[in-house]
């Protein structure tokens, strides 16, 4: 991927120099400019191809969450373009000074919707997630739990 990236940035600036007309021997500074400007062209068109554009109409399940079924258990999403990241900590029943046993499960979203699976923790390979908005705004889950969110990064 990284040697992909590369070898489109060195053809947009290839490109890009050819969109400028040949130098002269004395560089006006309105000719700096428009290399510049030819050049940054060229590096957003790189950025897009590299890192992919963002998922429209997606909600952004990225960060901290509160979950009333695991007191003071931390509970975190990371969403990496359609890939959720997810992971937290369970106690026995919560978390009271805040440390548990660590876990980590991957998912997907798709607009207000997340698709985790919690079968490496013995639950079910999609468990779907919708995202409420609102006053309490979190991810309201088909037993009725709800996460609430608790801080963004």
């Amino acid at each position: 991927m990284m040697r992909l990236s590369l070898a489109i940035v060195i053809s947009l600036f290839v490109q890009a120099n050819a969109w400028m007309s040949p130098l002269p021997n004395k560089i006006t500074p309105k000719e700096i400019i428009n290399q510049a400007a030819s050049f940054g062209a060229a590096a957003t068109i790189a950025a897009t191809c590299a890192f992919g554009p963002q998922v429209a109409n997606a909600i952004d399940f990225t960060g901290a969450y509160s979950d009333p079924k695991h007191p003071n258990c931390a509970r975190l999403v990371a969403i990496e373009g359609t890939t959720a990241l997810v992971s937290g900590a369970d106690g026995n029943p919560g978390c009271p000074t805040g440390e548990g046993r660590p876990w980590k499960l991957v998912g997907k979203v798709s607009g207000d919707e997340i698709f985790i699976d919690f079968s490496p923790k013995g639950g079910p390979k999609d468990l779907t997630g919708v995202w409420e908005g609102g006053k309490n705004p979190g991810i309201r889950f088909p037993d009725g739990n709800k996460w609430v969110l608790s801080g963004k990064p």
